[in-house]
């Protein structure tokens, strides 16, 4: 089971921390709950040569150890780009928790494996959490997105809601019937399209979610370092 600890941000403005324990970690993909936004990333992913996922929604599965919470990750190579989701994990007493996150993915190899090309790059996640239970009644307004460095200037990336994604007690559900052996994975819940349907290979990136109903917001700017691709 692994281990750590993050901040919590409560209803009353305070903050506290939680240990969050995982015996996994998935990666959802092509969770949109308007299958036209599906067919939208899938159109995207065909442009870099990504074939059509074996089932929709789909779980790849990756190591807990993929998470990151620094500000930036190293990657091999230069064509990889994030995806901007929300993380979900439980503590022992089994109250679930969520941030932002980023599914950075290398977009070279996910052309031949897209398991292997989540496995490979670090999946950044929020400096703070908040309560599901807090924010359960509102979920659906919630708003996340994403913008990138791109050479000169930083690019609106992506930009929607929660209710653009499959609604996380669905997705607990497929994760469980995949999986039963997991009893406490963590959720990358899945992305949202491109804005402009172009992927950007970016030098950075920021990740946001906001909640307009109690008023507060987690972000998260991370650099991507480039590693030589030697053979």
């Amino acid at each position: 089971m692994y281990s750590f600890e993050v901040v919590v941000a409560r209803v009353d403005g305070s903050e506290t921390s939680t240990s969050l324990l995982l015996d996994g970690c998935v990666a959802a993909g092509f969770t949109g709950r308007d299958q036209a936004s599906v067919h939208t990333h899938i159109e995207e992913l065909k442009k870099l040569g990504v074939t059509t996922p074996y089932r929709i929604p789909a779980l790849y599965w990756i190591s807990v150890h993929r998470l990151n919470r620094y500000a930036e990750i190293e990657v091999v190579g230069e064509k990889t780009s994030p995806e901007v989701e929300f993380f979900m994990a439980a503590d022992r007493a089994g109250t679930r928790y969520v941030t932002i996150a980023s599914d950075h993915t290398d977009r070279e190899l996910e052309t031949v494996s897209v398991s292997k090309s989540k496995q490979v790059c670090d999946k950044v996640v929020g400096d703070i959490f908040w309560v599901v239970d807090d924010v359960a009644d509102h979920w659906d307004e919630i708003e996340i997105t994403s913008r990138v460095y791109d050479q000169t200037t930083w690019v609106e990336y992506q930009a929607g809601t929660l209710k653009d994604i499959l609604h996380y007690s669905d997705l607990l559900t497929l994760v469980k019937k995949d999986n039963p052996e997991k009893s406490s994975p963590g959720l990358l819940s899945g992305t949202l399209p491109i804005i402009g349907s172009e992927t950007v290979f970016a030098t950075a990136c920021e990740i946001r979610m906001n909640d307009l109903v109690l008023k507060r917001s987690i972000s998260k700017t991370y650099s991507i370092i480039g590693l030589p691709d030697r053979s």
